[in-house]
């Protein structure tokens, strides 16, 4: 990272100005999807080696998806008044011994408490992350930044299942848990060593659940906050449909083998990298509010692809190909998204960052079921798509008025 690094004393703590190094702060950040993404393979072993259910595993999924929403939400008002390194080193250390839980697991009931444990680690980390880029950055530079760390995040849907896969070959499941107990014991070491305090003491606010809520509310009470959330919930809806139901339309409805799928989706997932070094690249040239607004406007392009093409029986090609344009539209909307929620929660960086990324992820996880009760299949993905990312389009033109106002 180019600049020059300035360091101050506070007491014991050092603040330092500039950001930790950004690859293992991408890490760290994005430690928590590559948790899910990698052990998604290893379900139906797992429901063998447990002598459970295949509905019992996947309540370990859905545990850990929503201690990942909930932990963001309780994390990032405590990090802005206790700092952003204590949370990441609690929740690297947490995620580590979690993960150690999930290995040594001796039923269903012992994983699924341990990935809620897990969940909630690695929320700590990720929203004490995003805080760290608001406490040093600030415009373009910020965007580009969060471009960078989504650029590398969205590697971890194209490894971590190859990752898992590569495991289940050599070993059991139990190995998966044990590589992720060492990358939390690494991630713990390098926050040690390498990272430094970000918010200085004198911009922190108060402890406690009085604190925190008033943090909240302080946020809430802002109408394009308000708006920019609103906007990330509806368009993570949408993209959810396709991350549960794609599987079952390609190879279900399709015909798909799993390896012709996984190609699917790692082609898909590949576009959004691409994009997302786009965005990094065009940022400052054009506003983040009109490259949201762009993206959103294509993905949505991409959505009603996927619901003509199905609606007219064209198809897996056209699915395919739609479906690629609304992952490569999501390399404009998350770290536009992201930029613009902190930009506008500035006053408390750490909850807006849980704010942003707790209701995005679990009200957007809504569109994991809704998908799947239309029917699951590729018209009932395309309509949940289509609709949802319409209206975020609609609710960003708003979001971006009411910016233009000052409003």
């Amino acid at each position: 990272m180019s600049g020059v690094t300035t360091e101050r004393s506070t007491g014991r703590v050092t603040t330092a100005t500039v950001l930790p190094p950004i690859v293992p702060l991408a890490l760290i950040v994005g430690v928590s999807p590559f948790a899910t993404d990698m052990y998604i393979p290893a379900l139906p072993a797992i429901a063998r080696d447990l002598a459970t259910t295949p509905g019992a595993v996947q309540l370990s999924l859905t545990a850990f998806l929503v201690a990942f929403a909930v932990g963001q939400l309780l994390a990032g008002p405590v990090s802005d008044g206790v700092g952003r390194r204590p949370m990441l080193l609690v929740g690297t250390a947490v995620f580590a011994l979690a993960s150690v839980g999930c290995a040594l697991a001796p039923d269903v009931v012992t994983l699924v408490v341990a990935r809620v444990f897990q969940g909630l680690a690695g929320a700590a980390g990720a929203v004490a992350g995003r805080a760290m880029v608001s406490d040093v950055t600030d415009g373009p530079r910020m965007a580009k930044v969060f471009g960078t760390l989504a650029a590398i995040n969205a590697i971890g849907p194209v490894v971590a299942p190859l990752v898992g896969g590569a495991v289940l070959t050599v070993a059991t499941w139990r190995l998966m848990f044990v590589v992720l107990a060492v990358l939390g014991v690494v991630f713990c070491a390098l926050v040690v060593l390498r990272f430094h305090e970000t918010l200085p003491r004198g911009r922190r606010g108060g402890v406690g659940l009085a604190a925190n809520w008033s943090r909240i509310r302080h946020l809430m009470a802002i109408g394009r906050f308000r708006a920019y959330v609103l906007t990330g919930v509806l368009a993570t809806v949408g993209f959810f449909a396709y991350i549960a139901t794609s599987a079952f339309v390609f190879q279900t409805q399709y015909g798909f083998s799993e390896g012709l799928y996984t190609i699917v989706f790692a082609t898909n997932a590949s576009m959004m990298i691409v994009t997302t070094l786009v965005f990094r690249r065009v940022v400052g040239r054009w506003s983040e509010d009109t490259l949201l607004t762009f993206g959103l406007a294509v993905g949505t392009l991409g959505g009603v692809g996927v619901l003509a093409s199905a609606a007219l029986g064209l198809g897996p090609v056209p699915v395919w190909c739609s479906l690629a344009v609304v992952t490569g539209a999501w390399g404009f909307v998350l770290p536009a998204a992201m930029t613009r929620t902190q930009h506008i929660g500035a006053a408390h960086p750490g909850t807006a960052a849980a704010l942003q990324g707790g209701l995005t992820f679990g009200l957007g996880g809504l569109g994991t079921p809704l998908a799947g009760a239309l029917g699951g299949t590729a018209l009932a993905m395309g309509s949940v798509m289509a609709a949802l990312m319409a209206a975020a389009v609609v609710v960003q033109l708003v979001a971006t008025r009411r910016s233009r106002v000052g409003v």
